[in-house]
């Protein structure tokens, strides 16, 4: 963090105006509405702390290689930092810095006072909540206390001993099976080696997870974390954070005698990303530090592989169970009941060892005169014991203390202050220490005994008690109580959770929008989406701002392709497009049109994305949300009506706004892959491959983005978006005819869905490169079955133009002429006497398909000089507008023709022209694809080549003819490269590497954990070894090395 601010803006409400003062004197007074003088200030200063109405910020301006600099509020609340995009300088408004203050402020982990009055509560709530936040998070990080009654497991202690061995230890069983009393029991043993975080569902959020686990680290080890604790309050990506961690871990001067990471409850962890953050954890720990995760069911981790690999102990329900001995031990030390050794083996055998089921017995025995006749009446079926539970425990129990359970069961974590909450009582605590003395299933959360929780089964038991007894109505008033006592504290999930279990719905939905980051993608969409499902769809309708939220969830959270999704969706952005215009939210209103053009192209709707595009705009401003999208869907569009240049630069326009917004990882992926696709109408592959590449980087840049924004709920890869960039890299090498390349991305693409795509989304298929190679192998008939499939299934003319050309052009060359002359009719039929410039629905570039497809029917039909007058006009469009690719393939067509009508002089003017567009670039598939009128045509030419490079060129596409399949030009290793790699160290590899895909500098430092002076040392002394100017130039030196 950068030093203190020098100067402090301060609200004083006797003036109603803000004092901008520095330590020596007053600057300015500054009233809302008259805030010019503000502004000025800020283009020429740094920093600046905010006093304001709703909470304090510090805030700092954050220079950019473009542009003037950026403003970020930070606000630190119990050593926990939280992060704020404000904007430009005339963004940074008086409201503005008030609405950030506000929201930072109520997100801030606050504290539970203890049980006392409202009115105590107001005048001590600063003294209470300090001492009690620490209560609530240091506390957790100590074993629980053991019962003064205790089996020794002596064989299971053993079994934890090997954990010191191997990286990962599993302790895997059902609830009731012990695993908590086995670690606390060990742990207190070796207290000085242990690291303790028992999980909670709200450890769900990535950044309170990996803090909890390195305070956890830190009491073991006070000297490590400090660098990955400010990484994560300072909103790093996750991945620089855990580097940083494990860079720690690992120092020469750190202690490297054992540590044993014990994470309890690991079940309760559903979030993937932080899954696939501990997998890159567990996999780079030093070897001194070992983890051991205590968890009801198997954590979605590479188990299997571990095992493999001798890296994972694992301790089960099998070793779990008690045996003989320990039941007998139980009983008479735990339980005060004496049994034959016949009854205690029958008593064994019927509880199956289970220590929760053996321990439920042993109370309903103590209640027995004769308890060893009474063994011999239990059954196997644990349902009885509950039964008895409820009969004979909690019926036995005084009516106050029935009640006090019955309101309680319905909570997660009990402390004496919301008990009071949700009973109106003053003494739980004086409860709590006599349910947790009569041994009635509590659990002591800390040592000073403030947090507590019920036993799971025991829980349950009485929530079903408690809707019995109790009635709905009441169980849900509970939960409201509880809500309303969580919100008190600013604990807003809990609070969110809990107003839903109590159904009230209208208290939901305000929780919600407070727990909402206003104006940011960097949102808990996962918790977000799983808190709005359960909404009903009456209340969503109500509230636009919920139906927007929901519908910008689940492009987000959900296959973004389904059908279910996509219906969803559409339903809630009516709902919200209705409510803002009824609203008069005009901005609103653009943001829900604009995410309505996001769910068009997902379907691949283009003329109403388009519509939606258009109707957005005028009511979106730079401060809106997806203001950025409608540059990059007005660049879309300019794109496929041939404006190349005119999509470049709304493109860039648009890909540099989402930069800007520093969270919106999908947006930058789609913008990155839309500008290769201008590069390739350019005719510019080594363009499409940067942008390519830098697509692909956007997932790596920041993976707790990424991993909101590409991962399922399932923790499954997002299907559609990294399918899209693997179509596109084949598409790439498939112009390369590298085609054993581009059918391992294809491999990949497909991959990502369990079963094949009925409905391919054209623009997103890599130009059907999966049907062209089936095709270039030799299979047209399964291209054609293929491409017949998705047309089936095309439900817009675009796309089925697209997909219908490409399956006609495959009959023609097969010399299937009455597909093609249906198709030519029933074309005919749909654009009837209008010319092709004029024909409806379709875009230039769909337009030009249908038109070159046009002139090769007319070369087939020896309709030659029809053939090239329909290319005229097309080559002369195409060369005004910039689009090399498409000059390229007309030159060939023209070269066809000219060949079919023995034109050969002709023939070879236009096929050299062709060559020397195409071989700067290495386009090899457009000519090997017409195939042997173009081999013919090449050996005519040969002869007359004298340009070496060119001459090379032709070798290698005939090549390619002979052979059949993919040709390389031959790119020997030289000696001078063999050089080069020996002067390049491991750190300037590692730099290109990440140089090549789109890394900026100061996220090649992040990754690698170096200085940005360092990485712009490191990238000059590249381009000066591999003698390049750029990052492109560097790339192409790279694959020809094969360093990529």
């Amino acid at each position: 963090m950068p030093k203190a601010p020098a100067a402090t803006l301060t609200w004083f409400p006797e003036r109603h105006a803000y004092q901008l003062q520095t330590a020596d004197h007053v600057l300015l007074w500054i009233e809302s509405g008259t805030e010019e003088s503000w502004f000025a200030w800020l283009t020429e200063h740094p920093s600046f702390s905010f006093q304001g109405q709703c909470g304090q910020l510090n805030v700092y301006k954050e220079q950019r290689a473009r542009g003037a600099g950026y403003w970020y509020a930070y606000h630190t609340n119990t050593a926990q930092t939280q992060k704020r995009y404000l904007g430009r300088s005339e963004a940074v408004t008086l409201t503005r810095l008030e609405e950030v203050a506000q929201t930072l402020q109520e997100q801030s982990p606050v504290s539970s006072p203890a049980a006392q009055s409202e009115k105590e509560i107001a005048s001590t709530a600063t003294e209470q909540s300090l001492g009690l936040e620490m209560a609530m998070v240091t506390t957790r990080l100590s074993p629980p206390h053991l019962p003064a009654t205790l089996v020794v497991r002596d064989r299971l202690l053993a079994a934890i001993d090997d954990a010191l061995t191997r990286p990962l230890t599993l302790l895997s069983a059902a609830a009731g099976w012990g695993k908590t009393t086995l670690l606390a029991t060990w742990a207190h043993r070796h207290p000085q080696i242990v690291a303790w975080l028992p999980l909670e569902e709200m450890d769900n959020d990535p950044t309170r997870f990996w803090i909890s686990l390195i305070e956890a680290l830190r009491l073991c080890r006070p000297e490590i974390g400090a660098r990955a604790l400010t990484l994560l309050q300072t909103s790093a990506p996750l991945a620089t954070s855990l580097t940083a961690l494990l860079n720690e871990l690992a120092e020469p001067h750190v202690e490297t005698s054992p540590i044993l990471l014990i994470l309890d409850d690991y079940h309760v962890i559903n979030e993937p990303k932080i899954h696939l953050a501990l997998t890159f954890w567990l996999e780079h720990l030093p070897p001194h530090v070992h983890l051991l995760l205590a968890s009801r069911t198997d954590p979605d981790l590479p188990l299997a592989r571990l095992r493999v690999r001798g890296h994972l102990g694992e301790v089960r329900t099998t070793e779990l169970r008690f045996t003989q001995e320990e039941t007998q031990d139980f009983l008479i030390r735990y339980m005060g009941i004496t049994l034959s050794e016949k009854d205690i083996e029958l008593l064994q055998a019927r509880t199956e060892g289970w220590v929760a089921s053996l321990h439920l017995a042993g109370l309903v025995l103590q209640k027995h005169a004769n308890p060893s006749a009474y063994v011999q009446t239990l059954s196997g079926n644990q349902r009885f014991l509950l039964d008895y539970l409820l009969e004979e425990v909690l019926a036995s129990l005084p009516e106050a203390l029935q009640d006090f359970l019955l309101q309680t069961s319905g909570l997660d974590r009990l402390s004496a202050s919301l008990c009071d909450a949700l009973t109106g009582r003053e003494d739980s605590d004086l409860l709590l220490e006599q349910v947790e003395r009569a041994n009635l299933f509590l659990q002591p959360l800390d040592e000073n005994r403030q947090w507590y929780r019920y036993h799971v089964l025991w829980a349950q038991a009485m929530q079903y008690e408690a809707r019995r007894r109790l009635g709905a109505t009441t169980v849900r008033g509970l939960h409201c109580k509880a809500s309303q006592w969580y919100e008190q504290q600013r604990m807003l999930p809990e609070a969110i959770e809990a107003s839903l279990r109590s159904e009230d719905f209208e208290r939901a939905t305000v929780l919600i929008e407070r727990f909402v980051v206003p104006n940011s993608f960097r949102n808990e969409y996962h918790l977000l989406c799983s808190w709005l499902k359960r909404l009903p769809d009456k209340v969503l309708q109500a509230q636009p701002e919920l139906s927007f939220l929901f519908a910008r969830a689940l492009i987000l959270t959900t296959d973004r392709r389904s059908s279910a999704t996509l219906t969803r969706a559409r339903q809630l952005l009516q709902w919200a497009e209705q409510g803002f215009e009824a609203k008069e939210q005009r901005e609103k209103q653009g943001e829900a049109l604009q995410l309505s053009a996001g769910f068009a192209w997902l379907q691949e709707d283009l003329r109403r994305l388009f519509t939606l595009n258009k109707q957005a705009q005028p009511l979106l401003t730079e401060r809106s949300l997806l203001y950025p999208d409608n540059f990059v869907s007005r660049g879309l569009e300019a794109l496929l009506t041939g404006e190349i240049q005119v999509a470049q630069q709304y493109l860039l326009e648009g890909y540099e706004r989402v930069k800007r917004q520093g969270d919106h990882s999908s947006g930058a992926f789609a913008t990155s892959l839309f500008l290769s696709k201008v590069c390739l109408e350019k005719g510019e592959l080594r363009g499409a491959s940067h942008y390519y590449h830098q697509a692909m980087g956007h997932i790596d840049e920041d993976q707790e983005i990424a991993q909101q924004q590409f991962r399922l709920e399932t923790g499954e890869s997002e299907p559609f978006y990294n399918s899209w960039a693997y179509y596109c890299l084949a598409q790439l090498l498939y112009e390369r005819n590298e085609l054993a390349e581009a059918r391992q991305y294809l491999s990949q693409a497909l991959g990502l869905r369990k079963k094949p795509e009925e409905e391919i989304h054209v623009l997103a298929s890599g130009a059907l490169v999966q049907a062209r190679l089936l095709y270039a192998s030799g299979e047209p008939a399964q291209a054609l079955d293929l491409l017949l499939r998705w047309e089936k299934h095309a439900r817009f003319p675009w796309s089925l133009s697209t997909i219908r050309a490409y399956r006609v052009q495959i009959q023609l060359a097969q010399g299937d002429l009455a597909a093609v002359e249906q198709w030519t009719q029933a074309r005919e039929h749909i654009a009837g006497s209008l010319p092709l410039e004029q024909t409806p629905n379709l875009p230039l570039l769909h337009q030009q398909e249908e038109a070159l497809l046009l002139a090769r029917v007319c070369i087939a039909q020896k309709r030659e000089k029809a053939a090239l007058e329909g290319l005229l006009p097309w080559k002369e469009k195409a060369q005004a507008q910039g689009r090399q690719r498409s000059v390229l393939e007309i030159q060939i067509l023209e070269a066809l023709a000219h060949f079919s009508q023995r034109e050969h002089a002709q023939a070879r003017s236009s096929l050299l022209q062709a060559l020397k567009l195409a071989q700067p670039q290495n386009f090899q598939r457009i000519f090997l694809d017409e195939g042997s009128a173009m081999e013919a045509l090449l050996r005519i030419l040969l002869p007359e080549l004298r340009d070496p490079s060119l001459l090379a060129f032709v070798r290698t596409l005939l090549r390619g003819f002979s052979q059949g399949v993919e040709v390389q030009p031959r790119q020997e290793v030289s000696k001078e490269d063999l050089l080069l790699l020996e002067l390049l160290s491991e750190q300037e590899l590692r730099v290109l590497r990440l140089l090549v895909v789109g890394r900026s500098n100061p996220e090649i430092a992040d990754a690698l954990i170096i200085s940005l002076n360092t990485v712009k040392t490191h990238v000059q002394s590249l381009y000066r070894k591999l003698d390049v100017h750029n990052r492109v130039e560097a790339g192409e030196v790279a694959r020809r090395l094969s360093l990529l």
